[in-house]
């Protein structure tokens, strides 16, 4: 079955008090219309179709989208229904019309399918949901044996219709052909004087087309923004959501309002997350991780039964198994840690390889450094990369035990099993079994 996924973006957003359009205000760290874009193409054979207002160039410009979407423009807000007819030369024959919007982003997958599935060729189905305060979202009208009659907007409902709490969701879907045919008959004889989405309700009816209200359990799904407050509140509400689904699967939260996912999270069975913690980008997390409270990821991947002390920063990131990093660490970009390895607080590793079971577990740099497995580096040790032009590469060999604040001036290879005194500055290779020491020579001065 082919899905023509139209997505309505054209709103101005005055409200948010921001030169950005309202689609492009963010949660979780992605952009409303970038939401609502890749869960629509979670469905099988969906081509979406974006309908833009004011700004359509910098809206196209900032989000990404697959190369058969078709984009069009309401050039006069006159309603939802005259811009659903704006994306209509870009359907396809024989699809199901999914309309959206492009500031409700949290609608599943799943749910998207469930409506599509219950419109099929013959039928309009429309998303539904119980609202105790429904001022401002049109009403669901109903015979008394509770067939879909209509949609009644706030502006247009009586008394006794406001009373309602089964209010639209707006989003709904229909063969697009029967699309087309329902929208040649909207009027804009209304109080806003536009032509209403929602009157193709009533127009189906006459015209005999079976009309359904599938309901939703939880309204945060199709909860949209209109405001910075309510942005916020759909931050929390995404928030919550993603936390609630890594539950499911056997993740420990310790607290699902004090956590944020901004990107493609993954986190198997077993693993634990503390307080505060920040994840951004592609972060994959194996099983049985511990991550302790206030620590950032971003574009990484951590191997089963790790442990990431409070407060590290992990960037673009390898950890393999069973590694500890932290607390208060900085690894990365671009730092590979392998199994059994250990940074401790206050260690930096950068553009780094972290042998087998190599530590460095007090206040060191690593920089521009291939370490080795089983090496020790001792506190205070810095990997001196930088020579005011170039970055250089530091080799230590497998064994060796780098004593406390040392400096390892790069270009060098430290080999197996040698030893670097404490305090030494060295700036030579040191051969393998070798004891280096590169420091001035104590002296016991007399006072005078």
């Amino acid at each position: 079955m082919k899905i023509d996924a139209i997505i309505l973006a054209a709103g101005k957003g005055k409200r948010m008090q921001s030169a950005l359009p309202k689609v492009l205000q963010q949660v979780a760290g992605k952009a409303l219309l970038q939401h609502v874009l890749d869960t629509s193409l979670e469905l099988k054979s969906c081509q979406p179709h974006i309908v833009l207002g004011d700004q359509a160039t910098l809206v196209k410009a900032s989000v990404s989208a697959p190369k058969n979407s078709t984009w069009s423009k309401q050039v006069k807000q006159l309603g939802t229904g005259h811009a659903v007819k704006q994306a209509l030369k870009g359907l396809r024959a024989g699809s199901i019309a999914l309309i959206l919007y492009g500031d409700v982003p949290l609608v599943k997958s799943s749910t998207m399918n469930n409506l599509v599935r219950a419109a099929g060729k013959s039928s309009l189905a429309l998303l539904s949901f119980e609202q105790q305060t429904p001022k401002g979202y049109g009403r669901i009208i109903r015979s008394s044996q509770g067939k879909v009659l209509g949609i009644v907007e706030e502006k247009d409902a009586t008394q006794e219709q406001k009373k309602i709490t089964e209010v639209n969701s707006g989003i709904m879907a229909i063969a697009s052909n029967k699309l087309e045919e329902l929208l040649k008959g909207l009027k804009n004889k209304n109080a806003a004087k536009e032509y209403y989405l929602t009157d193709t309700v009533g127009l189906a009816n006459e015209n005999k087309i079976p009309v359904k209200a599938v309901k939703l359990d939880s309204k945060e799904e199709v909860l949209g923004a209109n405001n910075l407050e309510e942005l916020n509140q759909l931050e929390r509400n995404y928030q919550l959501l993603t936390a609630k689904e890594f539950v499911k699967k056997g993740v420990i939260i310790s607290d699902p309002n004090r956590v944020d996912f901004r990107g493609e999270v993954k986190i198997q069975k077993g693993s634990s997350i503390d307080i505060n913690c920040v994840f951004e980008g592609k972060v994959e997390i194996g099983k049985n991780v511990i991550i302790g409270p206030g620590a950032i990821i971003k574009n990484t991947k951590i191997g089963d039964g790790s442990k990431i002390e409070p407060y590290t920063f992990i960037e673009n990131a390898i950890l393999e198994k069973n590694v500890t990093a932290g607390p208060y660490a900085h690894i990365g970009p671009d730092a590979h840690l392998e199994e059994n390895s250990e940074v401790g607080n206050f260690v930096e590793v950068k553009r780094s390889k972290i042998g087998k079971g190599t530590k460095a577990k007090h206040l060191a740099y690593i920089g521009d450094g291939q370490v080795a497995e089983k090496v020790n580096v001792g506190a205070g040790t810095i990997f001196v990369n930088y020579d005011g032009k170039n970055k250089n590469k530091t080799k230590v060999d497998k064994g060796a035990f780098i004593g406390s604040n040392s400096s390892l001036i790069a270009p060098i290879k430290i080999g197996q099993n040698s030893m670097i005194g404490a305090g030494s500055v060295v700036t030579s290779d040191v051969p393998a079994e070798r004891l280096a020491l590169g420091r001035s020579r104590q002296r016991n001065i007399k006072k005078k």
